[in-house]
Parts: structure tokens; sequence; C-alpha cells
């Protein structure tokens, strides 16, 4: 039986994430390893880079609008201002440009015709509100229903969730074979303060 290969394009890959999952995919048989990042990324053996700038809508369409290997992305940049937690995390300009940055990945890869199957998006803590009223309960349950406050990460998933409609609804009068081939899945990644 033959294996096509994936590629995983690794989006933050100079940060702790980003690094593990260049490590990990670029050791599995079967996938290859792109890391995207404004600087230079210490690349693993097997792994290969894109230097990019995420708040350049051009260059981003530029660089990935034509790629037709790109299968999955693992989603672990932030833009952070300062301002100290709180503020910074509550600053309308924060969320506005985290979540043009995952757009300006995630619209160049995700067309009719491309491979991309899979996004997944690293989140933290914040999701939950910790930085906002840190007495919450431990484990958190992904299952809980959003914490009531502004955050980029519900903009990130309500934008891929839009993305992963607008694919079942162009897929809907299609052959099964073929709506299965077109969707696009979304997994979002909580650190390990949670269970589900």
């Amino acid at each position: 039986m033959t294996t096509s290969r994936q590629t995983v394009l690794i989006v933050g890959a100079t940060g702790v994430v980003g690094q593990a999952c260049l490590r990990h995919f670029a050791s599995m048989p079967g996938w290859d390893a792109l890391g995207v990042a404004r600087r230079p990324i210490s690349l693993p053996p097997g792994a290969h880079s894109l230097q990019l700038d995420l708040q350049d809508e051009a260059a981003c369409r530029a660089a990935l609008a034509g790629r037709d290997d790109i299968t999955h992305v693992v989603y672990a940049a932030v833009y952070e201002q300062p301002g100290g937690l709180v503020g910074g995390w509550r600053d309308q300009e924060q969320m506005r440009i985290n979540l043009q940055m995952l757009r300006n990945v995630v619209e160049p890869l995700d067309r009719p015709d491309g491979p991309l199957r899979h996004v997944t998006i690293m989140q933290g803590g914040k999701a939950y509100g910790v930085h906002i009223h840190p007495q919450i309960v431990v484990p958190a349950r992904e299952r809980w229903p959003r914490d009531d406050h502004e955050n980029f990460y519900w903009l990130q998933e309500d934008f891929l969730r839009e993305r992963q409609a607008c694919r079942a609804r162009a897929a809907a009068s299609q052959p099964a074979q073929t709506r299965q081939k077109s969707r696009m899945l979304a997994t979002y990644s909580r650190p390990g303060m949670t269970r589900s």
C-alpha cells in the first residue's frame, strides 16, 4: 500500500511549541515539515523553512496561494502588544491583528482544489479567562461554554468554523467521496490544565 506524503505548515516555528512541532513532524515518516516565522528558524534535520511576516497579507498570499502540498497547518503564532497581561489581551487592535494573521495563512491555502485538510490552533489558558479571573476550577473542561470575555481565540475559532461551513455548503451537491475529500477539520489545542 502506498501512502501519500503529507506536509504540515508550522506557523510560529521559532517558539517553544513551534520548535517542538518541527522536531516531531520532521522525524515522522511520510511527513514534510515546513516552519514559518518572521525571523530565521533553527531547523531540525529534515525540516524546511519559510521566512514570512504574517501581518503582510500580500506576502502571505504570494508565498502560500500556489502551494499544492500543504495538507495540515499547526498555528502557534501570536502577536502580543506591550501593556500588561490583561490590558494587552483585551486590546481590540491586538485581537484584530491576531485574527488577520490567521486569515493571511488560511485563506490562500483553503481553496476548492487545494489539499488543506486540517488546521490546529494552539491556544493558552487565556481561553478560560485565567488572566481575568485566576481562580478557575482546575482541570478546566474543554466542553465548557466559552468564558464570556473578549479574546482573539474566539475570533479565530469563529473564522475557522465559517470556513468549514463554506466548504460543507460547496461540497453538499458533490458525490460522497468528493465531499469527504473537501472537508477541512479544525482542532483547538489548549494547555495541560484541561480535560475533555
